[in-house]
């Protein structure tokens, strides 16, 4: 079973005229678990027309918890097995059910306990998301004027057919359901940025593996940046997270030669 957790912060308008990213008659192979943080009634009564998932318990929780919140729903559900696939998708993510059941049969062709696709901005594929990324290190800072983010990205033109990466966004990461469980899931200590980072260099950790990345599978994000100047709230939970992701990289988790293995 393919379990697809999407998490809405406001996001009613775009899930339901979306038909929930093109996922709503995904059909029985998935299914789609909604977490409402800013409770709708207009996504509830869609999410009950279309036989998904619905969930506003716990209002208000960061990324990582809420998206720990709906595993928990998934593992306690009928049928739940180890091998399932669990897929963090954000609500402004468009996909059909060919392309993640598609990425599926990779990932057990490959082994792979974790991977993403390619992430472009448009329909047409012209515009690329950064959401394939090289993990921050002490000298990160000294490099923003460059790369204009503490967190450099790949050139996806450089990288093979199919490859490992250290990270990819929280904006589609797919993990085996018995993995993400091993991990503990998010670090629910990062109210909202780097648990992505945090959770794909503990997995690193403890496998030698990175994400396994599929530039063929493509799916569009319709991201829009948050406003990070330094009087916003999303500047401080950006440059927080940073910091403690940095912190337990150098001085809590276990060293480890970053070199990813093969598949």
């Amino acid at each position: 079973m393919i379990h697809i957790a999407i998490v809405s912060h406001g996001h009613e308008e775009l899930l339901i005229s979306s038909q929930l990213g093109g996922l709503a008659q995904a059909g029985a192979q998935m299914q789609i678990w909604v977490k409402d943080n800013c409770p709708s009634a207009s996504l509830r009564s869609y999410c009950e027309q279309v036989g998904v998932h619905y969930t506003d318990t716990c209002p208000g929780l960061g990324f990582g918890a809420n998206n720990n919140f709906l595993f928990q729903l998934v593992r306690q559900s009928a049928g739940y097995a180890a091998d399932d696939l669990f897929v963090i998708m954000n609500p402004d993510i468009a996909i059909t059910p060919e392309r993640i059941a598609e990425l599926e049969q990779r990932m057990q062709r490959d082994h792979a306990l974790s991977a993403t696709l390619n992430l472009f901005k448009d329909h047409a594929g012209t515009i690329s998301d950064g959401n394939i990324r090289i993990f921050p290190d002490l000298l990160s800072p000294l490099r923003v004027p460059l790369v204009r983010s503490l967190t450099s990205v790949y050139d996806k033109s450089k990288l093979p057919e199919s490859c490992e990466i250290d990270w990819c966004s929280g904006a589609f990461l797919a993990m085996r359901a018995a993995h993400f469980e091993q991990l503990g899931g998010f670090d629910d200590d990062y109210f909202m940025y780097f648990e992505d980072v945090d959770l794909c260099y503990r997995s690193f950790l403890l496998t030698g593996h990175g994400v396994r990345y599929y530039p063929d599978l493509h799916a569009v994000h319709f991201g829009a940046h948050r406003n990070r100047s330094l009087a916003s709230p999303h500047a401080r939970w950006f440059l927080t997270s940073f910091t403690r992701f940095i912190f337990r990289k150098y001085c809590v988790y276990p060293r480890r030669p970053h070199t990813l293995k093969s598949l």
